[in-house]
């Protein structure tokens, strides 16, 4: 899956080798995986983690609430 995450100001984090990602939404954590359907959803406070395809590296970030969205192996997250 290729994973942008982006603020009002620029790209925060961009990759296209990432196999799965958990992020807060507002109503509990959920996971996206690779061939996700499409979707819209709103985050909510807590820890963004994400796998790479070697599943040895993986990156964590806190947020704050923000807006992501899933299409065609594309994800796009607004903080």
């Amino acid at each position: 899956m290729k994973v942008t995450i982006i603020n009002y100001e620029k790209v925060l984090y961009q990759d296209s080798a990432i196999i799965s990602m958990t992020v807060p939404g507002i109503n509990g954590s959920f996971q996206i995986l690779e061939n996700h359907d499409s979707m819209i959803s709103l985050l909510g406070v807590g820890f963004l983690k994400l796998s790479h395809n070697n599943h040895k590296n993986f990156l964590i970030k806190k947020i704050n609430g923000g807006l992501l969205q899933v299409k065609k192996n594309i994800v796009i997250v607004i903080l």
